[in-house]
């Protein structure tokens, strides 16, 4: 199977690109995985222009002609992702960050719900959980199974060996989950998934709206009609009446917030 590990560290082999390649030795040991590394510092990716284009008229509206769609290729291209970033300032970093913003789109029209992502930062001291939910929560807004998380301290003065061993086995945990998800999504790819409440209630209201903005974001409104869920699942009777419950609940409580309503 093929890992794309994107890096979003400006140095070329700091403590990012590091735990990276630690992480690739453990998961190596556990089954047959190809490594890629995309360096987002080597990518020519221009600074978001915040125009929108790309959530309400489609991708291919972005005025910027640069690396976004070699990466995103790449990205389809391989069977699990691992983003790595260091803790700027209790974040990603710039680099990490504009990625993300650039595929702004993905947060409303997720193109990887069949792949399992894992991240990864490291800090010289403080941000780990602040980043690594951040992380998670827009890899999994793109789509993917988020199955791990990770953040290791590796400050700027030798480590002891008791934070080593720390860091080891917090790798080693992380690679357990991402092996065991990849595997376990390989084996099942035949098979319909099975939907909880939680993410089919997402799924229902973002096709809903999309049906009431259509005349202000067409692509939200082409992606979504016509679609059960993002990919075949498996979704329950008592799952479906719930969530046509509550979504007469949420669009009653929504009714004054319509488009073109000012408050």
């Amino acid at each position: 199977m093929k890992i794309l590990t994107i890096i979003g560290s400006p140095r070329k082999k700091g403590n990012s690109y590091q735990a990276a390649r630690n992480l690739e030795a453990k998961m190596k040991r556990k089954g047959t995985y190809e490594f890629e590394y995309l360096f987002l510092k080597d990518a020519h990716l221009d600074a978001c222009k915040g125009c929108f284009n790309c959530v309400s008229r489609g991708i291919e509206f972005c005025p910027l002609k640069d690396d976004r769609q070699m990466i995103q290729d790449k990205m389809d291209q391989a069977d699990g992702l691992i983003i790595v970033s260091p803790v700027y300032v209790m974040t990603v970093s710039a680099l990490l960050k504009n990625f993300i913003d650039r595929v702004a789109y993905l947060c409303h029209r997720p193109e990887y719900h069949s792949k399992n992502a894992l991240v990864l930062c490291t800090t010289g001291g403080i941000g780990v959980k602040e980043t690594l939910n951040y992380m998670e929560m827009i890899t999994k807004a793109w789509g993917y199974n988020v199955a791990g998380k990770c953040g290791l301290v590796t400050a700027p003065w030798p480590a002891t060996a008791g934070l080593n061993k720390k860091n080891t086995s917090k790798l080693e945990k992380s690679a357990q989950q991402f092996d065991q998800s990849l595997k376990s999504m390989e084996k099942e790819k035949t098979r319909k998934i099975k939907v909880g409440f939680k993410d089919y209630m997402g799924f229902r209201i973002f096709q809903s709206i999309s049906s009431d903005v259509k005349e202000y974001m067409p692509a939200d409104y082409q992606f979504y009609q016509g679609k059960e869920y993002y990919q075949p699942a498996q979704i329950g009777i008592l799952t479906r009446m719930l969530t046509g419950i509550m979504l007469k609940v949420v669009f009653f409580m929504m009714r004054d917030m319509g488009p073109g309503d000012e408050k």
